[in-house]
């Protein structure tokens, strides 16, 4: 096993759930326990994990319901499944339920690692072309397409979890100004420049995306802090930018918008509604 991964074990069976996070654990993974569905899901709604294992037969949610919720959380996520079963009817409803891996019970270490380390492997794989195709080229950020796939996930843990995202849409002002005066070098370097800002403004957590020529966009999962300091820090950051590139002065606008987890509205929505605050601002000037 190649990498450290956080993994939720789902089993009613205590000392099969020990086994198997002494077993990881001497490569390095850590572990928390589950001993049903329903506390596997409030378990994982609370905490990131890279990936489960879980037993079939199980008190109050059997394994492979709790497969099928836990990918309507998380439509990627990789999970392993366990059986006591002979019969090929729960090897199949496994995989159908969309399990990456299943091995039965009872089962040696070697096969269970293998098997684990395969599915991660194919796992980690995916997730590098996948980056490749929803990466902006200029900028390294998520591009268009990748933010609306990860923004449409956070926004419905939102509100399951009842949080708040803040939305902020962010104009880079005067980038055809840029261009022509100073050549559409400097201009993608002013964009990699704005991208540079955001990524040290904002969490590794948050999504940063650009999403047109000189729109981009950041939403917080959540956050203690409200609108106005977050975008005064990040007016700072600017400025900070600036004082070490005398040649052209970046300058942006910012709009921004909070989702209501009790009264939910689509990302296209929440994109109008940041957008339409940001060209107020613009018009101020």
């Amino acid at each position: 096993m190649g990498f450290s991964h956080r993994i939720l074990i789902v089993d009613d069976e205590e000392p099969v759930s020990n086994f198997i996070v002494s077993l990881f654990s001497k490569y390095g993974h850590s572990c928390e326990t589950a001993k049903d569905g329903i506390e596997a899901l409030e378990k994982i709604k609370k905490n990131a994990f890279d990936s489960a294992v879980i037993d079939v037969v199980m008190p109050l949610m059997d394994g492979i319901t709790l497969t099928k919720e836990l990918l309507k959380l998380y439509p990627k996520f990789p999970i392993m499944i366990m059986t006591g079963h002979t019969d090929e009817h729960s090897a199949g409803s496994a995989l159908v339920a969309g399990a990456r891996e299943f091995i039965k019970k009872p089962f040696s270490t070697d096969e269970f690692v293998l098997r684990f380390d395969k599915m991660m492997r194919d796992h980690k794989g995916e997730e590098a072309l996948l980056a490749l195709s929803l990466t902006d080229e200029l900028t390294g950020l998520c591009n268009r397409r990748r933010f609306f796939v990860l923004t449409e996930q956070c926004l419905k843990v939102a509100v399951r979890t009842k949080k708040r995202p803040l939305l902020l849409f962010i104009d880079m002002d005067d980038l055809k100004w840029i261009n022509d005066h100073y050549g559409h070098h400097e201009g993608d370097q002013a964009l990699i420049g704005l991208a540079s800002t955001l990524k040290k403004t904002f969490r590794e957590s948050d999504i940063i995306a650009r999403i047109g020529g000189d729109e981009f966009v950041v939403l917080l999962e959540s956050t203690d802090e409200n609108s106005e300091i977050i975008i005064t820090r990040l007016h700072e950051n600017v400025r900070d930018y600036n004082a070490k590139r005398p040649q052209h002065i970046l300058s942006i606008s910012v709009g921004t918008a909070h989702f209501d987890p009790e009264h939910p509205i689509s990302i296209d929505e929440l994109l109008a509604k940041a957008d339409a605050l940001m060209y107020a601002e613009k018009r101020r000037r």
